[in-house]
């Protein structure tokens, strides 16, 4: 066994320590710092973390070492300085087998999930974002650059310590989305920026409108009428800005929230129809895609997990 390491003491936590991780089946509740909705470690065990989820974001940046994430079952391999974002209720395992440190940042983003434009980055983040110098070299300076600064002002504790986090946050995500934005720019075959930026404004007005309405039986024609457009110039236009098709898009969200669902004793015929599905059989089918295994195989899995 790994002998324990010390947290440095500028890294200790500035107002109370660990007290231990509260599980519920799968989905962990944050121990924020008192009266915040933050909470940044500084870790260096050696030690794993079976596979969880939680309301709460979670960003990691890989100091010293390696570190391997699976999240939405998909492998990320962390190098030094790698940056990994999992989006809320996502679910996750971390493997960890040799010495090595990394930050690890839990932010309650309530406050500004609700934000119309920040709808835009749900295409981003149906799986967890990684960046690297290699992945992202637009805008990894910057993004890693704002983590450091996060980490200094939170184990600071200086006044409007919480703002100025979230803010350095926001411009972490204003950072990715403009990212996908140029990138849909560079791919369109029009040279009128205009027209492509009123397309832009009219599909962040309806991811906003899936997000609110993905349980109800939605039709790729019905979205291309809610912006306007016949359904051909609608699905030309969704991928372009959202790179994955309507359809796709839509089977993510609502295998998104059946994920968490499937946490809890509801009964899997009740988690479909709660999620939009209008049969078992499609559910199934759709959860396979998206997971690789089966709805009840997946429940299985993490009740396994829990026991050992």
């Amino acid at each position: 066994m790994a002998e324990k390491r010390e947290t440095p003491p500028k890294y200790k936590q500035p107002v109370t320590e660990f007290v231990g991780r509260n599980l519920t089946g799968s989905l962990e509740q944050i121990d924020y710092s008192p009266k915040s909705h933050i909470r940044i470690w500084y870790n260096n065990q050696v030690e794993g973390y079976a596979t969880h989820h939680h309301t709460a974001m979670e960003m990691i940046l890989c100091i010293e070492n390696t570190y391997t994430v699976i999240a939405n079952n998909k492998t990320y391999h962390l190098n030094v300085g790698d940056i990994l974002l999992i989006p809320p209720n996502m679910l996750h395992k971390i493997i960890c087998q040799e010495e090595g440190t990394r930050f690890i940042f839990l932010i309650n983003i309530d406050s500004f999930s609700n934000l119309e434009d920040y709808h835009t980055l749900d295409p981003v983040f149906m799986d967890a974002y990684y960046c690297s110098a290699i992945t992202k070299p637009s805008i990894y300076q910057e993004f890693y650059a704002n983590l450091m600064q996060m980490i200094d002002t939170y184990f600071s504790n200086d006044i409007f310590w919480e703002t100025t986090i979230f803010s350095l946050l926001l411009k972490s995500c204003i950072l990715i989305g403009k990212e996908q934005y140029d990138q849909s720019v560079t791919q369109a075959d029009t040279d009128n920026i205009n027209k492509h930026r009123e397309h832009y404004d009219k599909f962040v007005s309806l991811l906003t409108f899936i997000d609110a309405n993905y349980q109800e039986d939605l039709s790729l024609e019905q979205a291309a009428d809610y912006i306007g457009f016949s359904k051909y110039h609608f699905s030309r236009l969704f991928k372009l800005h959202t790179n994955t098709t309507f359809y796709d898009y839509l089977s993510h969200k609502r295998v998104q929230a059946a994920q968490s669902l499937l946490a809890t004793d509801i009964p899997i015929t009740d988690i479909a129809f709660q999620t939009g599905f209008n049969n078992l059989t499609t559910f199934c089918r759709c959860f396979k895609k998206c997971t690789n295994c089966s709805p009840t195989e997946y429940r299985n899995k993490f009740r396994e997990e829990q026991v050992n």
